[in-house]
């Protein structure tokens, strides 16, 4: 508890006296602490005992507040420094303590920063970079625009074939796969029905034969009744135009015979050209309706095919018709196909700005399937003899601009170039390189401007 005097009772800390919120006032706060190294003194005072010999000293900030301090406070600081007590009225002594206890926190943290950075900034100085490295040459390089698309068979020789008379599937002569002939048959339809019809059609020719031959000899025997003058020309004008009327009834019923046997020869479904069957779509037993809405067969000639691609029409002027184009597929490896543009499309898609190309292949082997993917090399642009070098040994800067890193021994340096014609693996150099210079080929991302190197093995 606190006495009337002041004091302050043991095992209690001495309250803050109101001397020292002006001192801190002015003199600043705590933080110039870690920026101004306090220093510690041992206190060489003869007066004190062997005990209290090596203690430390106030700090230079504290000594700065006693100078400051009235003739009374550094009589009783001075005392306090004897006996190792401060009085509860003296402010410049509180104020020592609580310098002294926060310099001892902050110090230790300043100096662990500073020896943080040093390190990262020696680790950061002796990194080496392993890399692998490539030279500048001189070669040819020409530029090429991809066009993919589907393989597609040419126009009218790809068909579905469907059945021209309506009946149940009787026979299936071929599968996917087979190689046709023109005119071969492919398919049977039920036929007894169309049979039949040409049996009545051809009672009917029969019926209308007998019934103009009656006509014609009705005919001419009225022609000579009338001659002796027995008949009327009456009846004569009757037989002729009975004659007449027989002869258009067996033109109709020979019209409709031909009819029912051309129905019966239709049940055979024929191949239109020369080709492969594509796909089956129906099986033995279903039912056909002799439309074209229900084909049985697609078949088509793979002897040529066409790859049908879109091109932007940036680069439609660059092309021409009948220009020899060379083509691969990952299905076929190290086989190339000799195609060549066949048709440009005149008009572009307003959505999309490209255009319709179609190259046609040769397929003499069957090879290409309809459907496949393909990828065709469209030339454009190439330069003869000129500075390349892989596509991998350019790099980017922060902003965007393309980079080579030269070798000179154990060091590499970020040199600006200019680029040129590009393909799937080089690139054209302009400027900023020379014939034979080694630069950086793999593991040049992330390095400096000027950087240590280790070339691998």
């Amino acid at each position: 508890m606190t006495s009337e005097t002041g004091h302050v009772g043991p095992g209690l800390a001495p309250p803050l006296p109101k001397l020292v919120a002006p001192v801190i006032t002015q003199r600043g706060s705590a933080a110039p602490l870690c920026a101004k190294p306090l220093a510690f003194r041992p206190m060489p005072d003869p007066s004190l005992s062997s005990a209290q010999d090596g203690r430390l000293s106030l700090p230079s900030c504290a000594e700065e507040v006693v100078q400051g301090a009235g003739p009374s406070e550094r009589r009783s600081l001075s005392a306090s420094r004897v006996r190792g007590t401060a009085e509860p009225h003296n402010g410049p002594t509180v104020f020592c303590f609580l310098t002294l206890a926060l310099s001892l926190l902050l110090l230790p943290s300043c100096s662990k920063k500073a020896s943080e950075g040093e390190e990262t900034e020696a680790g950061a100085a002796n990194i080496v970079a392993e890399v692998s490295v490539t030279r500048v040459e001189r070669a040819d390089i020409q530029s090429s625009l991809s066009v993919s698309g589907t393989v597609s068979a040419l126009p009218n020789q790809d068909v579905r074939v469907s059945s021209l008379v309506p009946g149940r599937v009787a026979r299936m002569m071929v599968a996917e796969g087979d190689r046709i002939r023109e005119g071969q048959v492919l398919a049977k339809i039920d036929d007894r029905p169309f049979r039949d019809q040409v049996q009545q059609a051809q009672a009917t020719v029969d019926q209308a034969q007998a019934n103009l031959e009656n006509s014609r000899l009705n005919l001419q025997r009225n022609e000579r009744l009338i001659e002796r003058g027995i008949a009327a020309r009456k009846d004569v004008e009757d037989a002729r135009t009975q004659a007449s009327v027989n002869t258009a009834a067996l033109s109709l019923a020979e019209a409709a015979l031909s009819l029912a046997r051309l129905n019966l020869s239709r049940t055979e479904i024929a191949s239109p050209l020369t080709g492969m069957v594509v796909k089956r779509l129906l099986s033995v037993g279903e039912q056909v309706d002799g439309t074209a809405a229900q084909p049985v067969f697609e078949v088509a000639s793979t002897s040529e095919v066409e790859l049908f691609g879109n091109v932007s029409a940036l680069y439609l002027d660059k092309i021409r018709v009948g220009q020899t184009l060379s083509i691969s597929t990952d299905a076929f490896p190290g086989k190339v196909f000799q195609s060549n543009i066949v048709a440009i499309s005149p008009a572009v898609d307003p959505s999309t700005n490209v255009g319709l190309v179609r190259i046609r292949i040769a397929n003499g082997a069957g090879l290409l399937r309809l459907g496949m993917f393909l990828t065709a090399q469209v030339p454009l642009e190439s330069h003869r003899n000129a500075l390349v070098s892989p596509l991998g040994a350019v790099y980017r800067d922060q902003d965007g601009n393309p980079e080579i890193y030269r070798v000179e021994g154990e060091k590499a340096e970020a040199v600006p170039v200019k680029l040129g014609l590009e393909t799937q693996d080089r690139v054209e150099l302009l400027s900023g390189a020379q014939e034979g210079e080694i630069i950086v080929l793999g593991g040049g991302y992330g390095l400096p401007a000027h950087a240590k190197i280790k070339v691998k093995s």
